[in-house]
This record gives structure tokens, C-alpha cells and sequence, in this order.
């Protein structure tokens, strides 16, 4: 079983104190009670997924149809490509996307004390888009509100008119599992970001929110260095 401490002795970095909480509550490993390779015949949506609804990890439903967190092993055994200059910019992975691109910890940089969170984009370029691990899972929820492409929810939750609704419910879910573990004022605006009326585009749905999401990243995440980009490869 992977430790925190063997996370941290790999990377020489010390996690900060919510990632640590969530960890030691299970909520940072989608694989929950299970190892990789699964055995023959098992798959995750089919064995694993079901045992994780009641009481979600962080952003199963709620980091975005592409995110997938890394389990504490993947995180242990990653490895960086080769053209990555990892000399130079110290990244401590932690989840990825479908199309190769990895979430990390940027511990050259801190903001008010604490390491951001970057994008590493599957090319040449890297993206500051957090100023903390807090801060990243409640803007992940949050976009997880809004534009939420027609095509990808359908993938996940059939053709139905009440398939906005069921992603509604396993929003709510992440939400309730969060919630001891997040600042009581970002809950709140989930809160009311997932009780929306439901409203449809041509190509996306979304819930309408008293606040729009644009106003919430402006007035609660936004600093100095947000979307900001710098090159990862030697």
C-alpha cells in the first residue's frame, strides 16, 4: 500500500494539509479497495465504479468528463517524458486528462504560501491555473456546472430527458462527500450551482446559477499568475 510519506520522499515535497486529510480519508484513489491490474474479466465501470457512488472520491463526477486522479500508485511510479525539463520545474503529479495532458503541484512558485496548481499541457506548454489544491477542486466543481457538452453527458448517462438530472444527482454526491473537507463558503456555492434550474443549447446543458461562473473565478480564485504559461521541455 502507498503512504503518504512515500509520495512525499519520492518527490521531496511536503503535500499540503488538505491533501494529506483527503488522503488519509481514502478520497484521493478512484481504484478505492482495489489494485491494478484488476483481475480477468473485471473492469472499472462494471466492479469498481458501483462500490464508489455512495460515498464519491474527490471529482468522480465532478473534475470534468476527461479527468481522471492518478490512485497513490500511479502517483508513486509516474514517470516524467524525457523532454520534459524536470531539472528545472519540479511538478508533483496527481491526476491527468483522456488526451495526455497531467494536473501537478508546481513547487518552484508559491502564492500566499502554497504551491499552485499547474496544467501540463501534452505539447510544450504548462499552465498555472490555481493558486492551491483548495481552490482547484472547487473551480473543477464548479466548471462541472456549466457547459457540460451534450455529447459526452449522453456517452455517460444515455438519451433521456432525465439524463441532466442523474448527473445532477452524482454531482450532488461529490458534493456531500466534499463537503467536511472544504471551505464552508465554497460549499455554499455549489450548493447553489447544483440546485439550478437545468437549461439546454443546442450543444451543451448547464445550470443556471444566481452568480455566472465567470463572476465566482473573478471575484474568489483569480490572482496575479492565473493563466499564466511557461515552456516544460528542455
Amino acid at each position: 500500500m502507498t503512504t503518504i510519506n512515500d509520495l512525499e520522499k519520492k518527490y521531496n515535497f511536503s503535500f499540503p494539509a488538505l491533501y494529506k486529510t483527503l488522503f488519509k480519508a481514502d478520497m484521493l484513489n478512484w481504484m478505492r479497495g482495489f489494485e491494478l491490474p484488476l483481475t480477468e474479466g473485471k473492469t472499472w465501470s462494471d466492479d469498481i465504479y458501483p462500490s464508489l457512488k455512495e460515498n464519491p472520491p474527490l471529482l468522480l463526477h465532478s473534475g470534468g468528463s476527461d479527468f481522471e486522479l492518478l490512485t497513490p500508485r500511479e502517483t508513486l511510479d509516474f514517470e516524467f517524458p524525457e523532454d520534459w525539463d524536470t531539472d528545472t520545474h519540479h511538478f508533483i503529479p496527481f491526476a491527468k486528462t483522456a488526451e495526455g495532458n497531467v494536473y501537478a503541484f508546481y513547487e518552484n512558485i508559491k502564492i500566499e504560501g502554497e504551491n499552485p496548481i499547474v496544467l501540463i499541457w501534452d505539447d510544450d506548454e504548462t499552465e498555472i491555473i490555481s493558486k492551491n489544491f483548495e481552490d482547484f477542486i472547487f473551480r473543477q466543481m464548479m466548471e462541472a456546472a456549466d457547459d457540460i457538452d451534450k455529447e459526452d453527458l449522453e456517452a455517460d448517462y444515455g438519451k433521456e430527458a432525465d439524463a441532466i438530472e442523474h448527473y445532477r444527482a452524482d454531482l450532488k454526491s461529490d458534493l456531500k462527500s466534499i463537503t467536511p473537507y472544504l471551505d464552508p463558503d465554497y460549499i455554499k456555492i455549489l450548493e447553489d450551482a447544483y440546485s439550478g434550474d437545468a437549461i439546454s443549447t443546442l450543444i451543451s446543458y448547464g445550470f443556471k446559477t444566481s452568480v455566472p461562473l465567470k463572476e465566482i473565478i473573478s471575484k474568489m480564485l483569480y490572482f496575479e499568475k492565473m493563466g499564466d504559461t511557461f515552456d516544460h521541455e528542455s
